[in-house]
């Protein structure tokens, strides 16, 4: 009886143990997004607002994406999916005063006019291409088990030419698309890349985005770092950009 007590006793120790280092875990992650937040604020003009929902790629996610092209030096620059990420790398970019080459690839032509409309404004359109792509049937070479559709890669050509990419952020086409509706990033710009080329992915908290940079890593030999809701892919050699992380 005294030995089943203490079992019991034992063993809610351990779940309020789990339940305080899951409380201590959300916190730390609330706090990282606040401060990542700030960071974004002082890059953009005071009174610009940029509006996010639960698509949009987290604030740490967005700083960490900006200290990849500030810290490596990244001037060419391709984007799969338009959106506030595109704000802020242009407006990256125009801080550093440096010539950078960026494509920003979007599917959508009611967004794409949307975002165009906030670059206007902020006098952002001259550092960023909006390049408008179709997403249509995936040929047999980039496709990834069930996946059936991507970007039109004719059109893709014909924009980025023999560009090689310092930073890739894939960011679409909608997971929900297709089955594995972004693995097609890598072996389409594998020829547009080179050995220090950064792949960011993000939404690797979903199964198949885990499962697509994971894959991507195996044909590449590059290393990963997956983090909450996204994943890095780089050269070992890479100094890491990752943001400041509350212990």
């Amino acid at each position: 009886m005294m030995f089943k007590k203490i079992k019991r006793i034992v063993n809610e120790l351990r779940v309020n143990q789990r339940k305080t280092l899951a409380a201590q875990e959300k916190n730390r992650y609330a706090q990282e997004q606040v401060y990542a937040s700030n960071k974004l604020s002082a890059i953009l003009p005071k009174s610009h607002f940029i509006p996010e929902t639960g698509w949009s790629m987290t604030p740490k996610a967005l700083l960490h994406c900006l200290n990849i092209i500030q810290i490596q030096k990244a001037t060419t620059i391709i984007e799969f999916g338009s959106g506030a990420s595109t704000i802020y790398i242009a407006q990256i970019l125009k801080n550093q005063g440096v010539d950078a080459t960026f494509y920003s690839v979007e599917s959508d032509l009611d967004w794409k006019a949307a975002i165009e409309k906030q670059l206007e404004v902020l006098g952002l359109d001259t550092y960023v291409s909006l390049v408008h792509c179709p997403i249509v049937r995936v040929s047999k070479e980039l496709l990834y088990k069930e996946q059936q559709t991507w970007y039109d890669t004719k059109v893709l050509s014909n924009e980025i030419g023999a560009a090689i990419f310092d930073f890739v952020l894939v960011d679409g086409p909608f997971g929900g698309s297709t089955p594995y509706a972004r693995y097609s990033a890598y072996p389409f710009l594998k020829d547009h890349s080179h050995t220090d080329t950064v792949w960011f992915l993000d939404d690797t908290g979903r199964p198949m985005e885990r499962e697509i940079i994971q894959t991507w890593q195996a044909k590449s030999n590059l290393n990963v770092s997956l983090y909450k809701r996204y994943g890095v892919m780089a050269s070992a050699s890479k100094f890491d950009a990752s943001p400041y992380a509350f212990q």
